[in-house]
């Protein structure tokens, strides 16, 4: 190949490498063209953060106007050194956590613009290589009107629980005018099961439910004749098959509704047994549901302690003893443990159900 073939090839070569480079650096703008455009569009507020100092080398115009601080307020300075960041404790230790870790998030931050007011943000940052530089960009997004739809949505769940609420109520209500001889046992059946729901270490959603569960459990007897449920001496095995029914009855009447815990199952179970000896459908152990072994302990303890028409009161004692004969075969043993230490150690007290006397059972 002569000289000139080789100038001319060399020559080629060096045109192409300039056309390459020409391309590469158009689409190099075009690319910093296209991110500078979405980091100034963006619809949340953008920080770009040095990695190893934490100074703030860039931040867009939603978050200029979101906190009131002018660009200059924030160029330059550390993350907490800029007044909406100023009084955050957790700060430094979010970008100290940002050097460990690479990513940060808070999904409830709250903000103080420039001119005080406070502000709800959800803030995620994560670290990335840049051009063979590390940093640091922080997302911040205003959550001002999804917390306000939450609250209202919160509100209007309040009002449905209110609700559901004065339902039970007035449940309890006729309740009482149909059977006047255990008026009361139905709170205290309450009572005593959501104290040992919480020695179970139930958490207070739940506890709502079995409040509600042990108030609402004998609701089915409004099935029973009124003739059977005031009657003070012995019934028949006719009319006690009658009386059995009440449970299947109260789960009749409380599936209707869509309650949030499962109330209906509760009434159908609590007289079931933990060997299969209960009614109405001979269920044992984990076929039975907690909220039904609970309210089982706790009905028969209430039961016994208390005062009927046909016979006074048994006593606390004689109440216990029935439940830890029956521990295991009849009566959960968790629940009965439980229902043991409330008594015996903690000194646990409920109001005797008694239409003509109330007295305190300690």
């Amino acid at each position: 190949m002569t000289s000139d073939n080789i100038s001319a090839e060399l020559a080629k070569s060096a045109a192409e490498a300039v056309r390459l480079a020409d391309v590469l650096q158009a689409n190099f703008r075009t690319s910093e063209a296209r991110y500078r455009r979405l980091f100034e569009t963006a619809l949340d507020g953008i920080l770009l953060l040095n990695f190893d100092t934490g100074q703030i080398e860039d931040v867009n115009p939603f978050l200029i106007k979101m906190l009131g601080y002018s660009h200059e307020e924030f160029l330059g300075k550390k993350l907490w050194e800029v007044g909406a960041f100023k009084d955050l404790p957790e700060s430094k230790v979010m970008f100290l956590k940002l050097q460990d870790e690479g990513r940060v998030r808070y999904e409830d931050m709250p903000l103080k613009t420039k001119s005080g007011v406070v502000i709800a943000v959800e803030f995620i940052s994560n670290s990335y290589d840049c051009e063979g530089t590390k940093v640091i960009q922080c997302n911040i997004r205003d959550i001002r009107e999804r917390k306000l739809a939450e609250g209202a949505a919160i509100g209007h769940l309040e009002e449905i629980k209110l609700a559901l609420l004065s339902t039970v109520e007035v449940a309890i209500e006729i309740s009482n005018l149909r059977d006047p001889h255990t008026v009361g046992h139905e709170k205290n059946v309450a009572i005593i099961a959501v104290a040992i729901g919480r020695e179970l270490g139930l958490d207070e959603n739940r506890l709502e439910g079995l409040e509600i569960a042990g108030s609402l459990h004998d609701i089915g007897k409004i099935s029973i004749p009124l003739e059977i449920l005031s009657r003070s001496g012995k019934i028949s095995l006719l009319e006690f098959q009658l009386v059995k029914g009440h449970p299947k009855a109260g789960y009749d009447i409380l599936i209707k509704m869509n309650w949030p815990w499962p109330l209906a199952e509760a009434a159908y179970q609590h007289h079931e047994r933990m060997d299969g000896s209960g009614y109405p459908r001979g269920l044992k152990g984990d076929e039975i549901i907690l909220e039904a072994k609970i309210i089982a302990v706790a009905d028969v303890v209430e039961a016994m302690t208390s005062h009927r028409p046909y016979r006074a009161g048994l006593g606390i004692e004689k109440a216990l003893a029935e439940i830890v004969d029956g521990r295991r075969t009849k009566y959960d043993a968790d629940v009965v443990d439980a229902c043991l230490c409330l008594f015996r150690e903690k000194s646990f007290s409920f109001e005797v159900s008694d239409p003509l006397a109330v007295n305190a059972v300690h």
